[in-house]
Parts: structure tokens; sequence; C-alpha cells
């Protein structure tokens, strides 16, 4: 039940993140197009960008953050990287990654219409 239970609110919270997300490009496209049509035309396309950078950021963090942790411990003397980080690297990866998944499936929803 503890896995399923993470799960759903993981996927809660990038539900409202993707709702926010939407709800803000709308306003700033709506104020800039006035005509509906072209609304619904440049929100798809906007989202559709978002999801997809939400994406490539969400797995170049989950693919490089031990890779960029040695760096940064190296250059910058910063602390060494350790398992409890990569965890924490990985979580957050996740929840970019499930928003980007959400964004371009409204994004889809909403060219659809």
């Amino acid at each position: 039940m503890t896995l399923a239970r993470s799960v759903l609110e993981l996927v809660a919270s990038c539900l409202v993140y993707s709702i926010i997300i939407i709800l803000v490009d709308f306003g700033i496209v709506f104020v800039l197009q006035r005509e509906l049509s072209q609304v619904a035309y440049a929100l798809s396309l906007v989202v559709l960008v978002e999801g997809g950078l939400s994406l490539v950021v969400g797995g170049a963090a989950a693919s490089f953050s031990p890779t960029f942790g040695k760096i940064g411990a190296t250059v910058f003397r910063s602390e060494p990287w350790d398992a409890k980080r990569l965890r924490e690297a990985e979580r957050t990866a996740r929840v970019w990654i499930a928003t980007g998944l959400i964004l371009l499936l409204l994004g889809l929803l909403v060219s659809a219409l």
C-alpha cells in the first residue's frame, strides 16, 4: 500500500503543477491573442513545448546527477555525492518527468479541441 500511496501522491502533485502551468500559460496567451481559435492553437503549442522541456530536464537530472555531483565536489569543493543525495535527485527527476508527461497529454488534449 505504501508504494501505491506514494505513486498516487506523486501523480496528484504533478497534476496540480501541470494545471497551474496551464492556467498561467492560458492567461499569458489570452492577453497576447484575443481570438479564441488562436488561443487554443498557441496554448497547445506552448504546453507541448513545456512538456517536452520538462521531460528533457527530468531525464537529464536522473541520468547525470551523479556526474554533476562529482564535478561539483571536485571543482567547487562541495559535499561529496552520497546515496541520500542521489535518491533526492532521482525523486526530483521523477516529479519533472511525471509533470512533463501530464503536460504533453494535456497539450495533445487541447490541440484536439
